[in-house]
């Protein structure tokens, strides 16, 4: 397994202007400083902080921009895919709880937003591990998907103490590469860093992830 510093490869971040951060949803998730008793709770709020803006962005954008709307960041279920059980309870809790793709196209890049009850520290996590090679063997095995041999993951980590990373990850037939980005401390306002995961959150799948094209380079 291969871990670099991030620089995305099969994402492209959404490149259109898009709205600030509703102040009322800022506030709450910095109403009280970050409890490293109760990890979990802060993710949760940084998971509807998210989740509030990507929804509010993706309409505002597609409105906006209607030759050139968000091509991924609708919200889909997590039960609609054959993933099994994304999340562990023993030792620590982790779980991804939301999950996007690309409804045009024949795409296998897929992206999950995951919670871990860890602090952050810039080592990968077992949860974020776990979660790009569930899906990523998962998409592999999808018979619309068949022409494909990598299928691109990126993730949307949330961790103790409110800090959040981007992950993009891909298994090329010998090595798991994750590229990483830091760490971005959500303990204050960071609205530059929340428009840049927004911005992955809604953004276009680029790369090459068929035998064909792989071939011909």
């Amino acid at each position: 397994m291969g871990i670099v510093e991030h620089r995305a490869r099969f994402f492209q971040p959404y490149p259109e202007e898009l709205p600030l951060p509703e102040n009322e949803d800022e506030e709450d998730l910095l109403e009280f400083p970050p409890d490293p008793k109760h990890i979990l709770w802060d993710t949760r709020d940084m998971e509807i902080f998210f989740t509030n803006h990507f929804s509010n962005s993706w309409e505002y954008a597609s409105d906006e921009y209607p030759n050139n709307p968000p091509p991924s960041g609708i919200y889909r279920e997590i039960g609609d895919y054959k993933f099994g059980q994304l999340l562990e309870s023993v030792g620590f809790n982790w779980y991804a709880v939301t999950v996007t793709e690309y409804p045009e196209g024949n795409y296998p890049h897929f992206k999950a937003m995951l919670e871990s009850e860890a602090i952050g520290d810039g080592r990968l996590l077992r949860g974020e591990i776990m979660t790009i090679t569930d899906i990523m063997a998962a998409r592999l095995r999808t018979r619309s998907l068949r022409s494909h041999i990598i299928a691109p993951m990126l993730v949307i980590s949330l961790m103790g103490p409110r800090h959040a990373r981007v992950l993009e990850a891909d298994f090329d037939g010998e090595m798991l590469n994750i590229r990483a980005s830091k760490l971005y401390d959500f303990s204050r306002e960071n609205t530059d860093s929340a428009q840049l995961i927004t911005r992955y959150w809604l953004g276009g799948a680029c790369g090459q992830t068929t035998i064909e094209t792989l071939k011909s380079k």
